[in-house]
């Protein structure tokens, strides 16, 4: 199992067959410097699909030979992304990464049905993996950045998303806990409600490779001590891999907190689809870019 970003690097690199990312509307300085990067440290190959010139220009300036990577002309960013998404049906592409251009159209190409990328009924939702210095070993959370208020069922394949990833980490049976502001169900806050469900359902089997618990508070969820002055017995209490959030917003603003206050240095995974599809925030740190990378590549 993986306690840190390094060891999953680490393991990567040692891998003799590098897995591929095509990169729509990659004319963009931050995304190249990300995968130069990523390609340095023997993470993956990249296909470069964006205006040609603006790309060369810009690789010129990170210290690297254009002639060294594939670059294919499509300065439109919808073509581009329809590319992208090309390459990945074909099985030419691994992964798929957002460069320059607005989300919506790049999950617009994506979400294309002749292309087969994302299955009948399954839900595209987005982990972020953080370092948890004080336990040496890494934390899920989601739904941090696309389902906004999810449904009980959309939240049954938001975990099953995050519960594929864990085990990709090297977590047999992950401790999944259902993030509320309480730990009692309470009729008033309907996410307590679905946290029920979701433990219930998974003392029943329905939901399988991990263990579910909840409603928890985050303080509950991931302190022993904290679960043992409420008198919480439970086999996730204290010790969560997965986070579930109640909604986007609350995940959002864990998210940042983890960079902004903590300083943690996290990871972020769009998954659910066929290939995995990473897609950072402008704001990002190259560090963190780089473990979005090396999860994608996982």
């Amino acid at each position: 199992m993986y306690c840190n970003f390094n060891e999953m690097m680490e393991s990567i690199r040692t891998k003799a067959d590098k897995k591929i990312v095509a990169v729509a509307a990659a004319h963009d300085h931050e995304v190249l410097e990300c995968a130069a990067k990523a390609k340095k440290e023997q993470l993956a190959d990249f296909i470069l699909i964006g205006n040609t010139e603006k790309i060369k220009e810009i690789l010129t300036s990170l210290g690297e030979n254009p002639d060294k990577w594939k670059i294919v002309e499509e300065p439109d960013d919808a073509k581009a992304a329809i590319k992208a998404v090309e390459l990945a049906s074909a099985k030419k592409a691994d992964a798929l990464m957002k460069g320059l251009l607005h989300t919506s159209v790049f999950l617009r190409a994506l979400f294309q049905k002749e292309y087969g990328l994302v299955p009948l009924k399954a839900l595209v939702s987005q982990v972020t993996v953080t370092e948890f210095p004080a336990q040496n070993r890494l934390v899920l959370i989601t739904d941090c950045a696309v389902n906004v208020t999810p449904t009980y069922s959309e939240k049954v394949q938001i975990l099953s998303n995050a519960v594929s990833l864990a085990h990709r980490l090297g977590m047999d049976c992950p401790k999944a806990a259902c993030i509320t502001p309480v730990e009692v169900i309470n009729e008033k806050m309907p996410e307590t409600i679905d946290a029920a469900m979701l433990s219930k359902a998974n003392d029943r089997g329905q939901i399988k490779g991990c263990l579910v618990d909840g409603p928890l508070a985050l303080d509950n969820a991931l302190s022993k001590e904290a679960a043992r002055a409420k008198s919480i017995e439970s086999p996730v209490a204290g010790q969560a891999d997965i986070l579930l959030m109640p909604n986007l917003c609350t995940g959002n603003a864990l998210d940042k907190s983890l960079r902004y206050f903590a300083e943690l240095k996290t990871g972020s995974a769009v998954i659910g689809a066929n290939v995995p599809i990473i897609m950072t925030s402008r704001s990002d740190s190259a560090q963190n870019k780089l473990h979005a990378v090396a999860l994608s590549v996982l």
